[in-house]
């Protein structure tokens, strides 16, 4: 039982392949209607282009909420860093 459990929590990897075992079980008739299943899982499609236009536009939108925001840190009595921002909302991800 504990093997099936691990066996089933286990991640799955792209460019694998995962199994499914399944029987239905009478207790007048015993097991039957086995049915093994295999599916692929297939590598994802990687678009380079788009990832570097994706992270222009992240950094962009990061620029643009520092500049709203201005966060400025310090530490408290405790030696944890703290934010205070020039704009209300900003530690809920306010931008403009």
């Amino acid at each position: 039982m504990t093997a099936a459990l691990v066996a089933f929590a286990s991640p799955v990897f792209a460019g694998s392949s995962v199994s499914t075992w399944d029987c239905k079980y009478s207790r007048f008739y015993g097991t039957s209607h086995c049915r093994l299943s295999w599916t692929d899982v297939p590598d994802p499609v990687r678009d380079p282009q788009q990832e570097r236009e994706d992270a222009i536009a992240r950094e962009q939108q990061d620029a643009k909420w520092e500049a709203f925001c201005k966060p400025t840190f310090h530490a408290d009595q405790y030696g944890i860093k703290r934010a205070s921002y020039a704009q209300r909302g900003c530690e809920f991800g306010r931008s403009e």
